[in-house]
């Protein structure tokens, strides 16, 4: 999915040469991937010429925001603290993504701020 977010639309083509080195799936199996992506309406295909081209319909944010409250309730039964003291205690973490955390907590408590007001 991030990938059509990044780059849509895309080709069967385009997606295989770009996930070939990462993931080493056949183009069988991107295909098989899109058809059960369409299925539950998180990709569509459009007809065109020479190729088929292929858009998400999921919004990346929502769907991101989403698979994170999910991965937050089962494993760190719904405390988000716990997720972002996690995150922070990684050693993989950056000086610029733990920037980015706090630019975005400082943001989400001036919000929770003004709508207590």
């Amino acid at each position: 999915m991030m990938l059509l977010w990044d780059k849509s639309p895309l080709t069967c083509r385009q997606i295989e040469d770009a996930l070939k080195d990462e993931t080493g799936w056949s183009r069988h199996t991107i295909i098989s991937f899109l058809k059960r992506m369409m299925k539950k309406n998180c990709v569509r295909m459009e007809e065109a010429t020479p190729a088929r081209l292929y858009y998400p319909l999921l919004n990346k944010n929502e769907t991101i925001l989403k698979a994170t409250r999910s991965f937050a309730t089962k494993i760190f039964d719904g405390k988000m603290g716990l997720l972002v003291s996690s995150l922070a205690d990684s050693e993989d973490i950056t000086k610029d993504e733990i920037n980015s955390m706090l630019k975005s907590l400082q943001q989400a408590l001036d919000e929770k701020e003004d709508q207590d007001e």
